[in-house]
């Protein structure tokens, strides 16, 4: 699928050389194993994502749903699709996946489709957990775009108070979010996000998605002043996963490349007035580069069968894949009936690409299966480039970084906790 195009020459990049060579940029000069910034422990909870429903309203442009896991073209809302979760049926199948690791936490993750157009959905799951042996071990996080959180405290106030983190999609500005997810409005989820903050103070992160038309420093000032405002207090971006490769990619890479520029350089100096910006992401891989952190998996360990994705019934290792690659579903005695086997063939795309040879592969881990085994492979090629940019502009200030933590009194695993941990709850890598 690759070979075709690995070879192919690539960006040329002033400083880091041409952007298609694996090795054009290298992580290990900044690893720093011997430093007194020490190391740190992940997080290790259980994520299981469930989709309540898969109605949306949003008509994102490029929606990963419609585009590469149903491989349709077409508007969602013309999708004749029957993903709505039974609370009865699902929380048997959770308590299940979590009952084999009875020492560890759980993040269940409410997932879409809109989860909030049926929030007494969500919240008989989460009462009907509640009342379970899993009491005590759960957490609950949400992916919505932010529009109906007022509704849904009127009819579930429980359910709203009690999340331990809403993953909110706003990709920049008034004008830069309307223009790409047309059917919602980023003046609806100011308000509504004004709303949360009068009856919730946990965690509320910005979650951007870059296509080609985005400008990443539209997100970060949407970022800085929301947060400045109190109304989130995270934030992160990932490129979106399509079927088409760039159109433009010279141009967009310049873009990119220019304005993560500008975004280190804030975060930098900000650390140096004593603040921590929390970019979910960024922080992690700092944490990588000082530290010697190898990641040893995908961004997401989808091969690792450690997490799952309950959709419909049905047991995935990820819900985003196409439909055809389930690990097991509803039993006759109430539990999934799991039938895994080697998940390393979804990764069997890393050979191809050169991932092992490649100098960010500590980090970057092989990136997302679902662009690679449902996307472009063209696109994908190009998401590699990106990734050596990425990782070679933050690299290029990471003295920096390391002085300003240091100054600070910031300990590697402080960093993981209050600023990096929420990274494993996005898409890990943008």
């Amino acid at each position: 699928m690759f070979s075709s195009l690995i070879d192919g020459p690539g960006v040329v990049h002033s400083r880091f050389g041409d952007l298609a060579r694996g090795r054009c940029v290298t992580m290990e000069n900044g690893f720093r194993p011997e430093a007194s910034f020490g190391n740190f422990a992940e997080d290790d909870r259980i994520m299981i994502h469930l989709t309540v429903t898969g109605r949306c309203y949003a008509q994102c442009q490029g929606c990963i749903n419609s585009a590469v896991t149903l491989g349709c073209d077409q508007p969602r809302n013309h999708i004749v699709l029957d993903l709505e979760s039974r609370p009865e049926r699902d929380v048997s199948i959770i308590q299940d996946l979590v009952s084999g690791t009875p020492d560890r936490e759980c993040v269940l993750c409410f997932y879409g489709g809109e989860p909030f157009l049926v929030p007494d959905i969500m919240d008989a799951v989460r009462r009907g957990l509640e009342g379970s042996r899993l009491a005590g071990r759960l957490r609950y996080m949400v992916y919505t775009n932010g529009e109906l959180l007022i509704e849904a405290y009127r009819r579930n106030p429980d359910l709203v108070r009690g999340m331990w983190l809403y993953s909110v999609s706003i990709d920049g500005d008034e004008a830069q979010h309307n223009r790409v997810r047309v059917g919602t409005r980023y003046g609806r989820i100011i308000e509504n996000l004004r709303f949360l903050r009068e009856v919730y103070s946990g965690n509320v992160l910005q979650w951007s998605t870059l296509r080609e038309s985005q400008s990443l420093g539209t997100c970060f000032e949407t970022f800085l002043e929301l947060y400045g405002r109190g109304l989130v207090n995270h934030f992160f971006w990932h490129w979106s996963e399509t079927r088409e490769p760039f159109a433009d990619f010279p141009a967009y890479a310049a873009g990119y490349g220019s304005e993560l520029e500008q975004v280190v350089g804030e975060y930098t100096e900000r650390l140096f007035r004593g603040e921590v910006l929390p970019i979910a992401h960024l922080n992690e891989l700092v944490l990588f580069l000082l530290t010697g952190t190898k990641r040893g998996h995908t961004a997401c360990g989808v091969e690792l069968a450690r997490n799952f994705d309950i959709v419909a019934g049905r047991v995935h290792a990820c819900a985003d894949l196409p439909a055809c690659l389930v690990l097991g579903e509803h039993g006759p005695e109430g539990g999934p009936d799991l039938c895994a086997g080697d998940l390393g063939a979804l990764v069997l795309y890393k050979d191809h690409l050169g991932c092992y040879e490649c100098g960010v592969h500590a980090y970057c881990g092989g990136r997302c299966p679902v662009q690679a085994l449902a996307g472009s492979p063209l696109r994908t090629l190009q998401y590699c480039q990106l990734m050596r940019l990425h990782v070679g502009i933050v690299k290029e200030r990471i003295d920096e970084i390391e002085a300003g933590l240091s100054r600070m009194g910031v300990t590697a695993q402080d960093l993981y906790d209050r600023f990096a941990l929420l990274s494993r709850y996005t898409d890990v890598v943008p």
